[in-house]
């Protein structure tokens, strides 16, 4: 996979609307899909954050569902790879320097989105081969997701400890707290999985409250992002 790094700034609102939608899509895609699913009985009605009564991937599996998953999850991980891209060139516009843990940050964010996309077009196929690209493909994304977005909140927290950015603490709180709750999330799951014989409702319920907290650090960006446009793009008279 191959990132261009050439020296480009950004306009923190135009990144601003790519954190939101990065954020939004997917959201937004599960959410119809379960409902759609659901309507057509095809899976439980419930409340899926803490009654887990239906897998995420369980939604996009059957009739519609299946076609409106993959055409809006496809989407919204091209659009999280422009997100990464330009959320580099953002960090250069306000102050940041273009080392290794920046472009690390950007590697880990596509790859994250490239194995969303490779999860999203088996999902619903059968074979073992299938099965294990599925797996592959979510465990990836989810943990090179967390790693980019820790990245992310290192470097915005530096440039505030340096006084290159003022950033709401509320906002740099905000993303912390959603990165502690993604870990203790995590690491919560891990007995769930060996030790709980009737699994599936509590691990459903955890992937479901998981992939809500891990877009919703989107939303967080978003709010950061807009912090610095007054500052760095000074509006013309």
């Amino acid at each position: 996979m191959v990132v261009s790094f050439q020296q480009r700034r950004a306009n923190p609102a135009t990144v601003a609307w790519l954190a939101l939608l990065t954020g939004l899509l997917p959201f937004c895609v599960v959410n119809l899909s379960y409902l759609g699913s659901a309507s057509a009985g095809h899976v439980a009605w419930c409340f899926p954050y803490l009654q887990g009564c239906v897998s995420i991937s369980a939604t996009g599996r059957y009739g519609f569902s299946y076609f409106f998953f993959k055409a809006g999850m496809i989407p919204a991980a091209i659009v999280m790879i422009a997100f990464w891209i330009c959320c580099r060139r953002w960090l250069l516009t306000i102050g940041d320097s273009d080392g290794r843990p920046v472009r690390a940050m950007v590697y880990l964010g596509c790859i994250s989105a490239v194995f969303l996309i490779l999860y999203t077009i088996f999902l619903g196929s059968k074979g073992d081969v299938y099965n294990f690209m599925r797996r592959t493909g979510v465990i990836i994304y989810f943990s090179f997701s967390y790693l980019a977005q820790a990245m992310l909140l290192g470097r915005l927290q530096r440039l505030q400890a340096e006084k290159r950015i003022n950033i709401p603490a509320y906002i740099l709180q905000g993303k912390l707290t959603v990165l502690i709750g993604l870990l203790a999330i995590g690491l919560g799951s891990i007995p769930i999985s060996n030790f709980v014989v009737d699994k599936h409702r509590p691990e459903n319920a955890v992937e479901w409250t998981y992939a809500l907290l891990m877009v919703s650090y989107y939303c967080f960006t978003w709010l950061a992002c807009r912090s610095t446009v007054i500052e760095k793009i000074p509006s013309r008279q």
